[in-house]
């Protein structure tokens, strides 16, 4: 009862700052799809046997691209749990619209990164009629897709490692694995994930060039384009939303510290509140509760359900981030399992306890800004 209410106080606390809505709005925004993850358990075998850290971390234990069964399993859970309304609960997926070419990068020596669209790596790779799957789950109104940088990846900064012959990038690149990074890799940037992290200026048109094709890419895969963007990792680059809101994206799902390249090159933690516009125009919200149930540190329903009140409390929405590796089950159906029966139970407790409470979509949320 004690942790129960100091956590509803320091949820209460960090949600003063920023606009209020004035309503009990849910919002659910999952990163990291369309990335390919790991792409098999056998690479995830081979790649262990050969001394990477694959069971470092639930990213290079379990995440793998969707299949059409997993999201035949997340979409049922959705369609369950009906708000005020009669509207069910809807998902945002933050969507990387590219990958590595692994075997065209191969091809030409490392000299040169090539992106393959994230339409050929569904195709190619994804178990099932992913594709049948994401138009259901539109239709319903229960999958909502947004943007997430076109990959999931520090390209400047893997081609280098890839150049450098480091043995196990190279082993990692066979198995067509790009999340592994040497010692001596910058925290920031661990694994290289972090889309938005370069350590050259150098790297920044180019970068800039990969994210508005990423835009593009996304509208060929959906036949719209995005309203929200997120930086994966919380990592990007300061005065690149201008270029975002050029090619239409008006809103920027931020954490309340995101670590941003300034004019000098260093990478620094920046702070921001709901509702606040950027020099350049760009609105930002703040996303204020974390749902992370295959996490090791994951601490309950009871956590987030804290951090839920607390946003209430201040009329805010409950802007809630997670990631795709919570349900998916290629890799190991109980992680996809154990990501669902969490997901059932958040909403069921929602319900329970706010039964005036709103699910919306990202980009419905964003009207009320």
């Amino acid at each position: 009862m004690i942790k129960t209410i100091k956590r509803s106080l320091i949820s209460t606390f960090r949600n003063l700052p920023g606009k209020s809505v004035g309503k009990k709005i849910v919002v659910i925004e999952c990163d990291d799809w369309g990335s390919r993850g790991v792409p098999s358990i056998e690479a995830y075998q081979k790649l262990k046997a050969a001394g990477l850290p694959m069971d470092s971390s639930r990213y290079a234990r379990f995440d793998t691209l969707a299949s059409a069964q997993d999201l035949e399993a997340l979409f049922e859970v959705l369609s369950k749990h009906k708000d005020v309304n009669g509207n069910p609960a809807v998902v945002s997926p933050f969507f990387n619209t590219a990958n590595p070419d692994f075997e065209v990068i191969k091809t030409n020596g490392f000299t040169k990164y090539v992106a393959e669209p994230v339409m050929d790596t569904i195709k190619k790779y994804a178990q099932g009629d992913v594709l049948t799957q994401w138009k259901q789950g539109s239709e319903a109104k229960i999958w909502s897709p947004e943007y997430h940088g076109r990959e999931h990846l520090a390209t400047a900064m893997w081609l280098k490692a890839l150049q450098s012959g480091d043995e196990k990038v190279r082993t990692a690149f066979d198995y067509h694995f790009a999340s592994y990074s040497p010692p001596g890799t910058p925290k920031a940037a661990l694994n290289f994930r972090p889309n938005f992290y370069v350590t050259s200026g150098n790297d920044i048109p180019s970068l800039k060039a990969d994210m508005e094709n990423g835009i593009e890419l996304f509208y060929e895969a959906f036949g719209f384009y995005p309203t929200v963007f997120n930086a994966p990792n919380g990592v990007f680059i300061d005065g690149f939303d201008q270029y975002l809101l050029e090619k239409g994206i008006q809103f920027n799902a931020v954490p309340r510290q995101r670590l941003d390249r300034a004019a000098d090159g260093q990478y620094r933690y920046r702070t921001f509140r709901t509702g606040e516009k950027s020099a350049n125009g760009m609105t930002c919200y703040v996303r204020n509760c974390n749902f992370e149930p295959t996490e090791r540190s994951y601490a309950g329903i009871n956590h987030i359900l804290s951090q839920i009140q607390g946003a209430f409390i201040c009329g805010k929405a409950a802007i809630i981030g997670t990631h795709r590796v919570n349900f998916v089950g290629g890799m190991d159906e109980k992680n996809r399992s154990q990501g669902l029966k969490e997901l059932n139970q958040l909403l069921l407790q929602i319900l329970k306890r706010w039964p005036d409470t709103l699910f919306m979509s990202s980009k419905d949320f964003t009207k009320l800004l």
